[in-house]
């Protein structure tokens, strides 16, 4: 018997840990956490991020800094817009598909466009990630849910 129970503990801990997140876990303001910022160049250090999911889809976004930077074919620079959102599923991971309507200083034969934002679910809550350029360099930017 004492064998078995720390067996049920980690089955249980990891049903709770693969619960899905749901749309409604989304709504509001995401901000970029303190630790992220260390990963960011100086100049984007910063930025006043702000990511706001409404409940009807819409999503707007200020200051988000190297969201869509590329090394070597676009500079990591601050990025704001608008457009839709909805929550997805892709290869087992839950993420949040952004589609830009609008993005400030992009032509409208560059729009619309699509990114994600990747879930993680923890012990202290849902949060928000990407990463600046290549994701084998590590450098996770993760988005907390302002209260």
């Amino acid at each position: 018997m004492s064998r078995i129970l720390p067996i049920v503990i980690l089955l249980v801990l990891g049903m709770l840990g693969c619960k899905s997140v749901k749309p409604s876990e989304m709504v509001g303001t995401w901000v970029v956490n303190d630790a992220s910022r260390a990963v960011l160049p100086i100049d984007l250090q910063k930025s006043t991020t702000k990511v706001v999911l409404e409940a009807n889809g819409a999503f707007s976004a200020s200051d988000v800094p190297g969201l869509f930077f590329f090394p070597g074919i676009r500079d990591s620079r601050t990025e704001s817009g608008s457009g839709v959102w909805k929550l997805v599923s892709r290869e087992g991971k839950e993420q949040v598909q952004l589609d830009f309507h609008a993005i400030a200083d992009w032509t409208a034969t560059d729009l619309p466009y699509g990114t994600q934002l990747e879930v993680s679910r923890g012990w202290s809550g849902v949060s928000l990630f990407y990463f600046l350029g290549d994701p084998d360099d590590r450098r996770r930017i993760e988005l907390a849910k302002q209260p």
